[in-house]
């Protein structure tokens, strides 16, 4: 009994996929790029190329963020020659200036030999520059940065200080839902260094274009949603594009068990089976 509950989802074979293409979770395989998230990834990139030192992707939850980190981590640590990519998974790892900078050693793959935080400070730079000297950028990456305390996005400001006479030693992208911008407001230090890009939620026809392209992506050929469930999804999920694949997952599941294609009722059933905030 065990065994069969584990079985892969029942769907996939009536729906002729090769796996789920609607999981929430981020996976950079199944990452739609709007004209918006194109446009973050590029102002990311551009700002990292150019070693202009600091970005910031910010917005609601579900937009995209993190796949998006994870876009950037993958292709960077695909060229070691250029770049030397540490990432922070999360900004609650590090609420202090302290455990900041040994959280950023350790994710360049350093070890921390100090215990304060000016030898760890110390150490940071050596590695930094031993990267700059070799022709390497090296890139921090911290994801849900609004966790960070203020002292702590503080002390970022300080690493944007490693410098030459013309360009940024260290670049860093900050991911963070909205209220960060409340945060800096209190560094405007850091702030004013920060080149900003905000994800917004889909418009209708890209909600359709990124179910279409997804479940093209996953292998399947004869698309299942009616075009008004897809009015209803959008009316129910506001755009985002997290819950907005969570219910329609759960939509091909109710779909598959009736042998119907995907109605607006059976979005509206589908929707009662999670939480949409």
């Amino acid at each position: 009994m065990v065994t069969q509950l584990f079985n892969q989802p029942s769907y996939l074979e009536t729906f002729g996929l090769k796996e789920p293409p609607y999981s929430t979770n981020p996976d950079e395989r199944f990452l739609y790029l709007t004209d918006n998230h194109q446009e973050a990834a590029a102002m990311a990139v551009r700002v990292i190329q150019d070693r202009e030192g600091g970005a910031l992707v910010y917005g609601e939850k579900g937009t995209g963020k993190t796949t998006i980190l994870r876009r950037l981590h993958s292709e960077m640590s695909a060229l070691p020659d250029r770049f030397h990519v540490a990432r922070i998974e999360t900004g609650d790892h590090c609420p202090t200036p302290f455990q900041l900078v040994k959280e950023a050693v350790e994710s360049f793959g350093g070890e921390c030999r100090g215990n304060n935080r000016k030898v760890r400070f110390d150490q940071l730079k050596a590695l930094l520059l031993e990267d700059y000297k070799a022709g390497i950028t090296p890139v921090v990456l911290i994801d849900e940065a609004q966790q960070l305390e203020a002292r702590a996005l503080e002390s970022l400001r300080g690493y944007l200080n490693f410098e030459t006479a013309s360009e940024k030693v260290l670049q860093i992208v900050l991911f963070a839902m909205p209220n960060i911008v409340r945060k800096l407001a209190y560094v405007p230090s850091l702030r004013n260094r920060l080149v900003k890009t905000r994800l917004a939620p889909m418009t209708r026809p890209e909600i359709e274009e990124m179910l279409r392209w997804r479940f093209a992506q996953a292998g399947g050929k004869l698309f299942p949603f009616e075009s008004q469930a897809i009015d209803t999804l959008f009316e129910l999920a506001q755009g985002n594009p997290r819950t907005t694949c969570g219910v329609a997952r759960l939509a091909l599941e109710v779909s598959a068990s009736r042998h119907s294609p995907i109605t607006p009722a059976i979005i509206r059933e589908a929707s009662e089976k999670r939480f949409l905030d």
